[in-house]
């Protein structure tokens, strides 16, 4: 997992960023209790229409069925004071997203800051990384975002997720659910 202040490549076990002394206390500090989550998709920003939430969360369940997880999409107007990508981190962390085993990725779009960012949990790391997910936000999902077309794009993001975590799926020895040798 990746600071989301920094950068830095952190581990869950390092209770603050080394580089540059980050904490999730920090983000409670400057933000309020966190919004209710509403299952696999937060529209907080209005973005979406009730058909295309919808859509969004079956693709969404059968994606958590098949990999036995979450992907939650969120959508907010904006991330202020924060960044985006510490706004992510933060609710990831408080909603508990992939429970205790951190096997779940949330993908905040904020729509007035004109950003999407991913969080990956520690659980799914051998076969997503944070850097991984992030290209595909780059290459795929930002191009639909700039057209304004919102739904396409985290429907992309769900498909192109789906199908990194398929391929790099062969590295997990399911007996250890862990990297093979």
């Amino acid at each position: 997992m990746k600071c989301p202040r920094c950068g830095l490549i952190v581990t869950d076990e390092v209770p603050a960023c080394e580089g540059c002394h980050f904490t999730i206390a920090d983000l409670d500090k400057l933000l309020p209790k966190p919004p209710q989550q509403n299952g696999s998709v937060n529209d907080f920003a209005g973005l979406f229409s009730q058909d295309e939430q919808q859509l969004l969360t079956e693709q969404l369940i059968e994606f958590s069925q098949k990999y036995a997880g979450e992907l939650v999409i969120i959508t907010i107007q904006n991330a202020d004071p924060v960044k985006a990508s510490e706004y992510v981190f933060w609710l990831f962390n408080r909603w508990q997203i992939g429970d205790d085993r951190h096997k779940g990725i949330a993908i905040l779009l904020a729509e007035e800051n004109r950003r999407v960012e991913s969080e990956v949990g520690y659980g799914w790391e051998p076969i997503i990384s944070d850097p991984e997910s992030g290209e595909i936000l780059d290459t795929v999902v930002v191009p639909q975002l700039k057209n304004g077309d919102y739904f396409s794009a985290m429907q992309t993001a769900i498909r192109e997720i789906d199908k990194l975590m398929q391929s790099n799926l062969d590295s997990i020895s399911p007996e250890t659910d862990s990297p093979k040798a």
